[in-house]
């Protein structure tokens, strides 16, 4: 068998290719509520942040030196969830915008 190479190029489109076909299946409804979802999911955590604030300000002197490790575990993780649940949200905006444009696209051709 020859040794014929794929370009980077051509799995970049036929994956872009699968997942448009995947995707193109989802209705605009379906965007828009997993976009309220996602405010929704953002706007707990931040209370969650607010109530750890809380928490992390009244932990005496003593439990200090037990805790603080955990705590600031605990900290680093709801502020890494709360960047990707920001980074999801984008991703899934953009998708929606590429995907409602091609659709539009293919409607007028």
């Amino acid at each position: 068998m020859e040794g014929r190479l794929i370009s980077e190029e051509t799995v970049k489109k036929v994956l872009n290719d699968l997942l448009n076909e995947e995707t193109s299946k989802v209705n605009r409804q379906e965007y828009n509520r997993v976009q309220y979802k996602i405010e929704e999911l953002q706007n707990s955590l931040s209370e969650t942040i607010k109530e750890f604030r809380k928490l992390e300000d009244s932990i005496p002197e003593g439990l200090k030196t037990l805790s603080n490790g955990r705590v600031s575990t605990i900290s680093t993780n709801l502020s890494n969830t709360q960047k990707i649940l920001s980074q999801l949200k984008e991703k899934i905006r953009q998708h929606k915008k590429n995907s409602l444009s091609q659709q539009v696209d293919e409607k007028k051709k």
